[in-house]
């Protein structure tokens, strides 16, 4: 479905198929009441369950007009981000001992799956009580799949002397502008405080160093102080903070028109 560009909100597909009901985010990051009362109407009128928004941090009307239309934070998003140097490619190939990094493998799937179910219980999605946390740790299991099967164009992978996946970290690249980004960051429950995320974003900083990139970025929670303290020490500094909103408005009636 098309929407002109003047509408308040677009339209979220995938995620409307994959949660079951009608999901929208809210254009832009500021909200004056305004611009509430329009977004408020528009989902009403286009059947909307869950209205996303990503909002400035900065902008007190903003916070101010989200609570007042009946938004609820479920997150604080902080971006990171480290310039790239002729230091990056050494300091990448740290790593844990009798722990390897290298890239998926299709043998890897279903153990990558099975970490994801766990390992982002700090995200927006579990915060949020109306996502089932089933659905949720299936979301993330799908979301690490796509990453594998082609929407990264760089899976890494911590893996045991026997091969076993313990951790994964997913690579994004945009070649014109030559920057890069850390997208999904898992370990395993039974290795976690040992150092494997360490060696998996050190070694990305290493990857996104061949690839020719002068930045990357990546973004966490602001709730994640283990992930903040990581990036902090792999040389990354604070960038942004956002603030994640949900607002859930009341399934139509039976029979509604």
């Amino acid at each position: 479905m098309s929407l002109p560009e003047s509408a308040p909100c677009e339209f979220l597909p995938w995620d409307t198929e994959f949660f079951g009901c009608r999901i929208a985010r809210v254009r832009g990051e500021v909200m004056t009441p305004e611009q509430g009362a329009e977004a408020d109407d528009w989902c009403r009128s286009n059947g909307v369950r869950c209205l996303y928004f990503l909002s400035r941090a900065d902008d007190p009307e903003t916070v101010q007009t989200a609570e007042q239309h009946g938004f609820g934070l479920v997150d604080v998003r902080v971006t990171f981000e480290r310039a790239l140097g002729r230091a990056a490619g050494p300091a990448g190939r740290e790593q844990v001992s009798a722990i390897s990094v290298r890239h998926a493998q299709p043998g890897d799937l279903a153990g990558l799956e099975a970490i994801a179910r766990t390992a982002h219980t700090a995200t927006r999605f579990f915060n949020d009580r109306h996502f089932p946390r089933p659905v949720v740790e299936n979301f993330y299991a799908t979301w690490v799949a796509s990453e594998v099967q082609g929407r990264a164009q760089a899976v890494l992978v911590a893996a045991t002397p026997a091969g076993q996946a313990v951790g994964y970290l997913s690579c994004h690249l945009d070649p014109v502008l030559r920057r890069g980004s850390i997208g999904l960051v898992g370990v395993g429950e039974g290795v976690r405080g040992q150092g494997v995320g360490r060696s998996l974003v050190l070694r990305a900083v290493d990857w996104f160093g061949t690839q020719q990139a002068r930045e990357v970025t990546v973004v966490t929670q602001g709730n994640n102080r283990a992930a903040q303290r990581l990036y902090q020490r792999c040389g990354f500094l604070s960038r942004d903070l956002q603030l994640w909103y949900h607002k859930w408005f009341p399934p139509p009636h039976e029979g509604a028109s």
